[in-house]
């Protein structure tokens, strides 16, 4: 069945192209230092990477009519404005429709834009974009206190969503948008690689940000998109949440349109999923995190091999996809994790904390085995289970003639990965731990010639299997490899092993 969507996305296939790019005109500025006292940025200039990338391959903007600029000075992102305007100018007078749009990320304070060691004033940049002789302009600024260009002192989710544009390209004036409002920080993510705000702008540009489903993303629906993601995924942060602001100054009877869906190399049909997140990995560093929607969304994206993983209440899967060039693809079907099929059958908890009682094998002379108490915390970690063990083990030992106490404390760690899928869930991996370990004579007098008082480290492999019973599960935790120890006063390497009988509790 074909889902208006599809018709709409159909009819824009079908449809003439725009205007050639001629009209379309941008500088796209980063730079990770600001002033000296404060830290570099991780990704200021790679978000305008992304950002210049996006608009040259779905925003029609000729090669020659985008400048990049990475670290550079105020007279550089001047001097790149101005070079424009004769090209402005000669496209208005030919009947184009004139569109400039100035992006920074980077720096800035309460005085301005910080590009370096240099500042450019708000004022100043208000200038320079309100002196192009573009018809519209749109001035983005990605960075902290960047409300002080919209002058929004405080924003809720509610009123920046409302972005006041019709559906048409025939505006004019101007747009400032700002990543904060006055007071808040821009925040940039490990995980995503790049700052909150350009990351969901990417996005929102490549298709998630198309909510009336017509194969273009205009300036309204891709502010509308960027501002909730980048509201919700702040939400959790340190520095709290933060809200992109608008001012617009802007006259007419339409909308400008930021991309379209049309010139994208390949593109990726998702099917409605409303209360998923489906979290795509490709070529060129390409990220993209893509709330399901309650209609199919078209993502416009670079060709290549994808990775792609669907999040959920109900679990996680995960699966690849290569998109050829010059055609749309939809998501396969993906494969639930190995944990989330044996979690499905009957597995544990995406974490389980447990208790266990066991023995603990030495390679000394006469040791045997000792007692042992175990306290553990296992937590899945994307596809791995992470196991986090501390050992108490005590016992005396009798070598011919001599006699002593030896008593051990210490922890491991374990990447586990499962090695079936069902009720009995086995994962087998890697560990290493450091530990504690003591000898005494039985009559109290320290001796430290064959143990010793330093530390002991441990390698060696990791097997836990375990099974419900009740609300609760039960399992065998074993270890087996080197312990590395001090022996009559030098360094040596022992076996060592483990194995003890646990109790578990999910959360």
């Amino acid at each position: 069945m074909i889902t208006t969507r599809r018709l709409a996305l159909l009819a824009l296939l079908l449809a003439p192209a725009l205007a050639h790019a001629a009209g379309r005109f941008a500088v796209v500025s980063g730079n990770d230092r600001g002033d000296p006292a404060r830290p570099r940025l991780w990704f200021a200039e790679k978000d305008a990477e992304r950002f210049h990338r996006a608009l040259g391959e779905l925003g029609d903007f000729d090669p020659a009519n985008a400048v990049l600029l990475r670290g550079r000075r105020p007279a550089d992102l001047e001097a790149a404005i101005h070079a424009l305007e004769p090209r402005i100018r000669a496209a208005r007078e030919a009947g184009e429709r004139t569109l400039l749009v100035v992006y920074y990320s980077g720096h800035a304070g309460a005085a301005g834009l910080e590009m370096g060691t240099e500042r450019l004033g708000y004022d100043a940049l208000r200038e320079l974009v309100n002196g192009s002789g573009a018809e519209a302009k749109v001035a983005i600024v990605d960075a902290c206190e960047a409300g002080l260009l919209t002058q929004v002192k405080g924003a809720s989710l509610v009123p920046a969503m409302a972005f006041p544009l019709p559906a048409d390209d025939l505006v004019s004036g101007t747009a400032f948008i700002a990543s904060t409002a006055v007071g808040e920080q821009a925040q940039e993510s490990a995980a995503l690689g790049g700052s909150f705000f350009t990351h969901h702008l990417e996005v929102a540009l490549r298709g998630a940000g198309d909510a009336d489903g017509d194969g273009r993303v205009t300036l309204g629906e891709a502010f509308r998109y960027t501002s909730g993601r980048t509201a919700a995924g702040t939400a959790g942060t340190r520095a709290g949440s933060q809200h992109p602001t608008y001012e617009l100054k802007m006259s007419g009877r339409g909308d400008v349109v930021l991309s379209d869906l049309r010139r994208a190399q390949a593109r990726l049909l998702l099917p409605p999923d409303p209360g998923a997140l489906v979290v795509l990995k490709g070529p060129a560093g390409m990220l993209a995190e893509i709330p399901g929607a309650s209609s199919e969304v078209t993502l416009a994206l670079p060709a290549g091999p994808y990775q792609v993983e669907r999040r959920s209440r109900r679990g996680r899967a995960t699966g690849d996809v290569t998109l050829a060039a010059g055609r749309t693809t939809a998501l396969p079907l993906l494969e639930p994790t190995r944990y989330e099929l044996a979690r499905a059958k009957g597995g544990p908890k995406p974490g389980l904390t447990y208790l266990g009682a066991g023995a603990t094998y030495v390679g000394l002379p006469g040791f045997g085995v000792a007692p042992t108490g175990r306290i553990a915390l296992r937590q899945e970690v994307g596809p791995l289970g992470l196991r986090l063990r501390v050992d108490y083990a005590a016992k005396t030992v009798r070598d011919d003639w001599l006699r002593y106490d030896f008593s051990y404390i210490g922890g491991a760690v374990a990447a586990l990965y499962p090695l079936n899928v069902g009720r009995v869930l086995v994962e087998g991996g890697v560990e290493a731990g450091y530990g504690y370990a003591t000898q005494r004579f039985s009559g109290g007098t320290r001796f430290t010639r064959s143990v010793g008082a330093s530390g002991t480290g441990t390698a060696g492999v990791a097997l836990l299997a375990t099974a419900p019973l009740g609300p609760l599960r039960v399992g065998l935790d074993l270890s087996g490899g080197a312990m590395l120890l001090t022996l009559d006063e030098e360094r040596t390497v022992k076996p060592t092993a483990s194995a003890a009988l646990l109790v578990l509790y999910g959360f």
